[in-house]
């Protein structure tokens, strides 16, 4: 496994400062708004300026440099024309879908909710209403078009649930979608997948325990999916992305067009576990961010300087990926103790806790190698003891010392498998 090196100061302020760089490089000057991708001229409610927004509030909220980096955006002008952007039913369209739904309206409520102060906002209310309409009242599903209830997915949800967090709208409809993305947890994995009926994925598992935390649901409630999260990163310190495809048509009697949205597994993770208080996730984000800074693109081409690619979709640098990885980074960052003590306490609690998860992990492996060495103690006998002698000097204290590390390794290998099933069973009841 690579080495968890923990990131300094200068190489998070020198990323940070970068993707500054590459954000603002890629903004539209008619418009002061944000494309899907770098070089589209089109700008993009969904997957371009509200991520783009919430990246430069994040950059703005670590202060120092990294602030100082971002400049003045003017993000009034960004705010009216996504403002302006809004439909007449409440709902905001997205440059790359052929409809308004759910999703883009969520994204919007959640990039306002960071440049609106007031919540008596006709705009507001309207997306607000129009999100309601999307909810199936019945058992707190939402889906992406009003009425369109037939197979609800798990990002509309998610996204929902988040926006009226924020927002403080309709605590009862926030307890049934609550209820009903917890109902749609995997009971094998703990995780989530893009419907209730899917294959559980990182990526959605941590936009659900976003949404969650949003919500103020207890972490307990989700305890096991955050391990879930832990369990599936990989080596490299990522997480694998998933694609999320559904068929939303502008009316009922058009043609079916697909929709996909590439979700990134890094990203969700990172932002799913920033924050927690446990050693496991907080050595599982040290990982992601340790990737994610040595993955970004910090020479050669001085238009990609700053940016992120996808590890499937060729050469093209989108303005969402760089600006979540920059929400999700600066959340890590903003979480943790400033420099000094505190920050060492913390990386030396985390090798010590790592260290007790590892004996916890090999508990029957420790205990099976104890008895073997204290098999092989007792069986040493008189016939053994010339050889011993020459070798080790008194033989019958090395014989004793043999078996009393064997004995004493097989005590040690048992109590971590007793505690390893307590904590389990811990786990458990508090997931229920």
């Amino acid at each position: 496994m690579p080495k968890r090196r923990w990131p300094t100061e200068d190489e998070l302020n020198r990323c940070l400062t970068l993707a500054a760089k590459w954000i603002t490089r890629n903004r539209l000057a008619e418009t002061s708004a944000w494309p899907v991708s770098a070089g589209v001229d089109e700008p993009s409610v969904w997957g371009g300026t509200v991520d783009a927004v919430l990246a430069v509030e994040a950059l703005r909220d670590l202060g120092g440099d990294v602030a100082a980096s971002v400049g003045n955006p003017h993000l009034e002008r960004t705010q009216a024309w996504l403002r302006d952007r809004q439909n007449g039913d409440g709902s905001f369209p997205s440059a790359e879908f052929a409809y308004s739904g759910a999703e883009p309206t969520a994204w919007a409520l959640i990039a306002l909710h960071k440049t609106t102060n007031s919540r008596s906002d006709e705009v507001i209310e309207k997306a607000l209403r129009f999100l309601e309409n999307c909810v199936d009242r019945r058992d707190g599903s939402v889906s992406s078009t009003p009425s369109h209830f037939e197979l609800p997915r798990t990002m509309p949800t998610a996204v929902a649930l988040w926006a009226f967090s924020l927002w403080d709208h309709q605590p009862d409809l926030r307890g049934k979608m609550v209820t009903y993305l917890l109902r749609c947890q995997d009971n094998d994995s703990h995780g989530w997948g893009v419907t209730s009926s899917a294959r559980p994925n990182p990526a959605t598992t941590g936009q659900v325990i976003v949404a969650l935390r949003a919500a103020s649901v207890p972490p307990q409630r989700f305890r096991l999916a955050t391990e879930y999260l832990v369990k599936q990163q990989r080596v490299t310190g990522r997480w694998p992305s998933s694609i999320d495809e559904w068929h939303t048509p502008p009316d009922h009697d058009a043609p079916q067009p697909v929709h996909k949205c590439l979700n990134s597994g890094s990203v969700w993770c990172l932002l799913a576990l920033s924050g927690s208080h446990d050693h496991r996730a907080r050595s599982a984000c040290l990982r992601a961010v340790r990737y994610l800074l040595d993955s970004q693109t910090t020479t050669g081409s001085g238009s990609d300087e700053g940016s992120w690619l996808t590890s499937d979709d060729g050469s093209q640098r989108h303005v969402w990926l760089t600006a979540q990885i920059v929400e999700a980074v600066a959340a890590w960052q903003s979480g943790l103790p400033r420099i000094g003590l505190r920050r060492e306490g913390m990386r030396l609690a985390n090798s010590v806790l790592a260290l007790v998860d590892l004996m916890l992990e090999r508990a029957t492996q420790i205990a099976l190698f104890g008895v073997v060495v204290a098999v092989i103690a007792l069986n040493l006998g008189p016939a053994d003891a010339n050889v011993l002698e020459r070798m080790v000097g008194d033989w019958a204290a090395f014989r004793q010392g043999l078996l009393t590390s064997g004995l004493s390794t097989a005590i040690i290998g048992a109590i971590s498998w007793g505690v390893r099933g307590v904590r389990n069973w811990r786990a458990r009841l508090r997931q229920r």
